[in-house]
């Protein structure tokens, strides 16, 4: 590469990474007095639809589509308005981003590499809070996609993605048995890929 091109691309994540900060800064004052309005959220949907490479990277992305689900029908109602003050909060307490390479549970068992996600005829099962949305929501994406969702671990599952609000101590949280009883069915042969809400997500059209 180029010294020229080397500068470009140093360049272009500094813009990136201001323009994550810029966002961050800006989740810090919609969340400052702990209630999120629907103001707040055009404000922000308006932010993403201005600065559409910024909207599209990780951690971004996810508060672009929660946008944009929220507003589809052009109201927020009270259960989207709770999820969306939960992921500003992830998003001001870790603009690093959220749950990326799972700083908080290091001991999480995820496939490294992670593999690359396939819909079409595949099983998913969504354990763990979803910054993406509610359990349905990412249900929905997955079955639009061509794939199938089960609430448990079985030999027919393909895919558990861990959701990036999951919490620190997973083997006590609420989707703890869903990665044990993964890492059973890979012990015994079963090719169950165990996966991040980041990779899940990277792979949505």
């Amino acid at each position: 590469m180029s010294p020229g091109g080397r500068a470009g691309r140093l360049l272009a994540q500094q813009q990136i990474e201001q323009g994550l900060a810029h966002m961050v800064g800006l989740v810090h004052g919609v969340i400052a007095d702990g209630t999120v309005s629907g103001e707040e959220a055009e404000r922000l949907a308006e932010w993403t639809r201005a600065h559409p490479t910024i909207a599209a990277r990780w951690p971004a992305n996810l508060l672009t589509r929660r946008l944009e689900g929220i507003f589809r029908d052009g109201r927020m109602d009270a259960r989207e308005r709770k999820h969306l003050a939960a992921l500003l909060a992830q998003l001001a307490g870790n603009p690093a981003g959220l749950g990326a390479g799972f700083t908080l549970a290091t001991d999480l068992p995820v496939d490294r590499p992670e593999p690359d996600v396939v819909f079409e005829g595949r099983t998913f099962v969504f354990g763990g809070e979803m910054a993406y949305g509610p359990t349905h929501a990412c249900e929905r994406e997955a079955q639009d996609l061509g794939g199938s969702c089960d609430r448990a671990v079985t030999r027919r599952t393909d895919y558990l993605v861990i959701g990036a609000l999951a919490a620190a101590d997973w083997s006590q949280a609420e989707f703890g048995p869903l990665v044990d009883e993964a890492v059973q069915h890979r012990a015994r042969g079963v090719p169950i890929a165990i996966i991040t809400e980041e990779s899940w997500t990277a792979a949505l059209p």
